[in-house]
């Protein structure tokens, strides 16, 4: 067992993936063999990834404020803390914080041989961002 007690500062996340203002916090980056990697994501009232997938899929659980989420070619979802979502291998999708809100969520993933856990593609345009959300929380 590893304790570990350093908790480096946040880092603003890079613009060329992020719009708005991010901070992400690197809560584990496993040495191999393991590929896990997980992180806690800050996002100030609009901020928003761009468009990316994962090798393996995601897991984003909300710890607290209100934020959007969607697969593409999916419903645009309105997410609060408690909520998880579940990403599959390869979809591309996007999240961030609604409007006027701020939004944390605990972000995990594995990384594949190469050591890379994301492609990135293009920012999201503000008309997907400013959709009206699905009534339906995701499943």
């Amino acid at each position: 067992m590893i304790v570990i007690r350093t908790h480096p500062d946040s880092t603003p996340a890079p613009a060329e993936r992020f719009t708005g203002s991010v901070f992400v916090d690197e809560l584990a980056i496993a040495e191999t063999p393991s590929r896990l990697r997980a992180f806690s994501v800050h996002f100030t009232p609009g901020a928003r990834s761009a468009w990316h997938c994962h090798p393996f899929g995601q897991i984003l659980h909300v710890t607290e404020g209100v934020g959007r989420v969607q697969a593409e070619g999916g419903l645009l979802h309105e997410i609060r803390a408690g909520d998880t979502i579940v990403t599959n291998p390869g979809e591309y999708h996007w999240h961030g914080a609604a409007p006027g809100t701020f939004m944390t969520h605990i972000a995990i993933q594995e990384a594949d041989d190469d050591r890379v856990d994301a492609s990135w593609r293009e920012h999201v345009d503000v008309s997907t961002y400013t959709a009206t959300p699905d009534a339906q929380p995701p499943t």
